[in-house]
């Protein structure tokens, strides 16, 4: 690796960990990191991340929070500017408007029509373009790219297993079987998500509202998603009975219409057995802008979307306790570890949360 390239990667590592708060919150459009450097003298002169909803663009931020000393300075980004209007003008324009030098960007536009198209523009107007291949730099819009190219969020799947190899408990108001670091763990994964998704049966049994509980970040507000199955819904419950303003989206099935709480939306989704089609509800989310779901599942649940293919990271939380025979297995048949091995996920990440583990795993 050249000295320049070290340089490039030093820097896209600092605009990705940037961006990385703002997941969650950025809309339907990508997460951006954004930072204007001085070359000779390697100090930030700018920079910003893509505002709440996608209100503007990170890279003109950044080119306004320098206070006009943009001229002969490195923009770096996390992801390539567009040269084509999209909710906003081509942001090509106005960083060659302002003397911009060298612009390096950690990933291309992932729509494979316009891929490389903003770093043709900027080299056309004179500017030197340096695309890095640049892993954190995918990784956060892994989403975005998710939905742009497949037509539905990025998946990531949380299941938590006891010792004894079951996903929860079968009766409602039994506490959660891992400990607060784990706790914590799903909390920044909603967080980070632009729509949480639970089953019916599952969010009743542990009276899970789905909101983010951290310090800081009590105002995010992704959609809440409840895919109801043949059983009636409580609206007794947490869920539904608590005013947050966050919305609910409960997906049943045309022949289980459900009357629920003013504001809380309900679609009707073609499917079997009672249960809405998983496919048609991501493409649904698809078209709503969602691109990054979390879904936090029972084993049945869980069964449904890895035997569905639909899956991108699962996370296994490894909880320290025992439920015993009072709990629900987590593969439908023999070891859940032997059932993802066969649908071939492989362990790419493993950490200790406190009391207990949490392994990450992605499709081969």
């Amino acid at each position: 690796m050249t000295d320049a390239e070290s340089t490039h990667r030093r820097w896209l590592d600092v605009a990705a960990r940037l961006a990385t708060s703002g997941l969650g919150s950025t809309g339907t459009g990508p997460t951006v990191g954004a930072i204007v450097v001085d070359p000779s003298r390697q100090l930030v002169l700018g920079r910003a991340v893509t505002p709440p909803r996608g209100a503007e663009q990170a890279e003109l931020l950044a080119l306004a929070d320098t206070k006009g000393l943009t001229e002969g300075r490195t923009l770096y980004l996390t992801l390539e500017p567009a040269a084509h209007y999209t909710a906003f003008p081509p942001a090509t324009d106005p960083i060659i408007a302002a003397g911009i030098a060298r612009v390096v960007v950690g990933a291309l536009d992932p729509d494979r029509v316009h891929a490389g198209e903003g770093l043709r523009a900027l080299a056309d107007a004179g500017i030197e373009t340096v695309h890095v291949t640049h892993e954190p730099s995918r990784l956060l819009n892994e989403g975005y790219a998710t939905r742009v190219t497949k037509g539905r969020p990025f998946v990531s799947l949380k299941i938590a297993l006891s010792r004894d190899g079951m996903a929860g408990y079968g009766r409602p108001g039994e506490p959660l079987p891992f400990g607060a670091e784990a706790q914590r763990f799903v909390a920044r994964e909603r967080a980070a998500a632009d729509a949480v998704m639970s089953g019916a049966a599952r969010a009743e049994i542990e009276d899970n509202d789905l909101r983010v509980r951290l310090s800081g970040l009590e105002g995010r507000a992704g959609l809440r998603v409840i895919l109801a199955g043949t059983r009636d819904l409580d609206q007794r419950i947490e869920l539904f009975a608590a005013v947050s303003g966050i919305p609910i989206l409960v997906v049943t099935t045309p022949d289980r219409p459900l009357a629920l709480w003013r504001g809380v939306e309900v679609v009707a989704i073609e499917g079997r057995r009672g249960h809405p089609e998983l496919r048609h509800v991501l493409a649904l989310l698809g078209e709503r802008g969602i691109n990054r779901l979390f879904v936090e599942s029972g084993a049945r649940l869980a069964e449904s979307f890895i035997a569905g293919e639909l899956v991108d990271r699962l996370h296994v939380i490894d909880a320290a306790r025992e439920i015993g025979r009072s709990g629900i297995p987590a593969a439908l048949l023999g070891r859940f570890d032997d059932r993802i091995a066969a649908a071939r996920f492989s362990e790419v990440d493993r950490r200790v949360l406190g009391e207990d583990n949490v392994r990450t795993f992605e499709r081969l």
